[in-house]
């Protein structure tokens, strides 16, 4: 894998070597509860829940956003942990080699750049026979933003997003009449802000649980009473969101289909298709491995929530669960990170080890 790494290092500027070991709730804060059950996690001796890096992108940005590191572009290599699903033969810890390039300003360039990179790594780490499946989560947020959505409602289907069908199963879930307010936060939310306040403070305190991210019993309640108040969305506005993410289609005709999808559903989101329109261009004059056959899929996307435009796989046809290379922007990450004291784009890309060696020596 050598040559792969040179290929990541020769535009990556500066390697770095995360720490391997970070507070869960920061990846709980990021991408919700669904993750815990893939991270490796313990508590220490002061109660502290840690967990093992599942990626070496949030380790980094986390450097990145204390000040550790400036913004700027890195490269490394090392062992990230995840627990594997339920019946599969996988590991829980396999080795990763990958870029993070953080900046003051991302563009459709930079992404097309980080694509070919990221292709040209897997193409010398040894893939011969693989396939790109690539989507655009800005577009996918421009969308949601244009229809007449709640802002409830927006949040759910954007941190939906990142969990496979996850939308498709929210949506499902108003024709069938679901609230998705359990009966319990439901009947809190009901009560007199002071007494629903008290009943949150006992249930914590019986739990012997701090609140993910730090948020307080008054947060938790203003947010359990704006859930239950929110109107669901109706189905002309429901079925216009289906239509969108059932586009899956050669990328030659990606953005004729985008546009035309647009136009038919009477939304604004001219920015969003301008940015794929220029980073289309861009990739075809950089002429990338794999390229040509590559897919636009509008539900392709990282299962992190941090990420939150242009996302990319490489995988063989026979395993598309297994992807060799994956990656994708995420410009809100570090002020995240930073409760929004420092801001930085960044996208970033990693390969599997194991499975570039699996493919190569097919």
């Amino acid at each position: 894998m050598s040559t792969a790494f040179a290929r990541i290092a020769a535009v990556s500027g500066q390697r770095v070597d995360p720490p391997t070991l970070m507070p869960a709730d920061i990846i709980l804060e990021l991408s919700g509860e669904a993750v815990r059950s893939r991270l490796c996690t313990f508590t220490d001796a002061a109660g502290h829940e840690l967990c093992l890096r599942p990626d070496l992108t949030t380790p980094i940005a986390r450097q990145v956003a204390s000040g550790d590191l400036p913004a700027a572009r890195y490269h490394a290599s090392g062992p990230v942990y995840r627990l594997p699903p339920r019946g599969s033969n996988e590991p829980v810890e396999h080795l990763q080699i990958g870029f993070e390039w953080f900046g003051v300003a991302g563009s459709p360039e930079e992404d097309a750049e980080a694509l070919a990179v990221a292709m040209e790594a897997a193409q010398a780490g040894g893939t011969a026979n693989a396939s790109v499946v690539f989507g655009d989560v800005a577009i996918y947020h421009a969308v949601i933003g244009a229809l007449p959505f709640s802002p409830q409602w927006r949040d759910r289907l954007r941190r939906a997003f990142s969990r496979r069908k996850g939308p498709r199963e929210l949506l499902a879930g108003v024709a069938r009449g679901e609230t998705g307010v359990p009966p319990l936060a439901a009947s809190i939310a009901a009560m007199p802000v002071p007494d629903a306040i008290r009943v949150v403070e006992t249930m914590l305190a019986e739990m012997d649980v701090q609140p993910v991210g730090a948020r307080g019993p008054d947060e938790i309640v203003e947010r359990l009473r704006a859930k239950a108040s929110d109107r669901a969305p109706d189905a002309a506005t429901i079925a216009t969101l289906l239509h969108y993410l059932d586009l899956n289609l050669p990328m030659s005709g990606s953005f004729a289909a985008l546009t035309g999808f647009a136009k038919s559903a009477g939304l604004n989101i001219a920015p969003a298709l301008d940015l794929f329109a220029r980073r289309l261009d861009r990739v075809a004059a950089l002429k990338p491995p794999f390229w040509n056959d590559a897919v636009f899929s509008a539900e392709a996307g990282r299962r992190f929530e941090y990420y939150d435009g242009f996302v990319f796989e490489l995988a063989r046809a026979a395993a598309p669960d297994r992807p060799l290379a994956s990656g994708g922007r995420y410009d809100g990450l570090v002020g995240r990170l930073s409760g929004g004291g420092r801001q930085a784009s960044a996208i970033g890309a990693a390969l599997r080890v194991d499975r570039l060696a699996e493919q190569a020596n097919a």
